[in-house]
């Protein structure tokens, strides 16, 4: 029998995970989107429209749809770039963004139940998985830490 690709089981654990918190965050009105979005802009105050895209690996149309979706239950105001006219920028609003911290703290949970779980050495062939994967697609979208501290010194 041959083994699962590595892609297909990629794609299995993103999915449960995404399910899984969907459904962790169903009684706080977000999906597991939503949350992530709201959690990376709460924490930061603001980011740019082209880091959101990037965090969610979304396509424009499905990113405007969060958005409006977003600004219309007042989590988040769209502002103009002032640094650079060509983006705007996803504000949280304080309902926004300590709905975006609820969320972190259930990511986190999930996230210290994973690593109950997980040796050192899974983790490490796991890094080395997702720096193959960087080399042979030339994209290299660091993971975003869900410290409730973490601050990105480039946004």
């Amino acid at each position: 029998m041959q083994p699962t690709p590595l892609l297909s089981l990629l794609h299995q654990a993103h999915v449960q995970t995404s399910l899984h918190l969907d459904r962790a965050l169903a009684d706080l009105g977000v999906t597991a989107q939503e949350a992530q979005l709201l959690a990376f802009v709460g924490v930061r105050g603001k980011a740019a429209i082209g880091s959101v895209r990037k965090l969610l690996g979304c396509p424009k149309s499905t990113l405007t749809s969060l958005l409006r979706r977003l600004a219309g239950r007042q989590l988040i105001a769209l502002a103009a770039n002032q640094d650079d006219r060509r983006s705007g920028l996803v504000v949280a609003t304080p309902a926004g963004a300590a709905l975006g911290e609820q969320a972190r703290q259930r990511v986190l949970a999930l996230e210290t139940q994973l690593q109950a779980r997980v040796a050192a050495a899974d983790r490490r062939a796991l890094e080395r998985l997702v720096a193959a994967i960087n080399d042979l697609t030339g994209l290299d979208l660091p993971a975003e830490h869900p410290l409730p501290n973490h601050r990105n010194p480039q946004e």
